[in-house]
């Protein structure tokens, strides 16, 4: 019952991640919105605030998704709500884009990693409807995990398990800015 409902979640988060559901919250959340990156939006009780988010994004400049992405994500959340790697040229962040890669399957630019309160929340391939992301925070700290989006399908990668070393890995990719250690394991 417990995977029934996280798909009907995540298909709905899809949705919202694709720009293809308009309007408010889904069917059974309530949300309140305080305009403005220092603001907030509740949902079903629970408070995300804007200036806790932060978007890490490897990309391409020739790229339109990801100039699109450069622009919207500063435009709602603040100037400093996004820090961006370059490939083009830099053969660190090229190294480290391919071992992301091989980690998640993600292939194609923009690859977006978001932390909220200092904590990987979601990492999502390509352009996504950026309004959408309290939502995908809220189901991440629901399900006590990461929300991972690769090929438009959605996964849960949950905390405090065996995937922890995982989940550090990809933290370490995307909010430091290194290739992981290889012998990281879940602390």
């Amino acid at each position: 019952m417990r995977r029934y409902a996280i798909a009907i979640a995540l298909l709905v988060l899809m949705g919202f991640a694709a720009g293809c559901i308009s309007g408010g919250a889904p069917a059974g959340t309530s949300t309140t919105h305080q305009k403005g990156p220092t603001g907030y939006t509740v949902i079903n009780g629970t408070k995300i605030y804007f200036n806790q988010l932060h978007f890490y994004m490897y990309g391409v400049a020739t790229c339109p998704h990801c100039r699109h992405m450069h622009t919207l994500i500063p435009q709602t959340f603040g100037e400093k709500s996004l820090t961006y790697y370059e490939l083009m040229g830099n053969e660190t962040n090229d190294k480290i884009f391919k071992v992301l890669s091989g980690l998640t399957g993600i292939s194609g630019v923009p690859a977006i990693g978001i932390t909220y309160e200092g904590k990987l929340r979601s990492i999502i391939e390509g352009e996504f409807n950026v309004s959408a992301t309290p939502q995908i925070v809220y189901q991440a700290i629901k399900h006590s995990g990461v929300l991972l989006e690769v090929g438009g399908k959605w996964y849960i990668v949950p905390y405090g398990t065996k995937s922890q070393g995982y989940i550090d890995k990809l933290y370490t990719i995307f909010v430091k800015n290194r290739l992981p250690a290889t012998n990281q394991t879940s602390s």
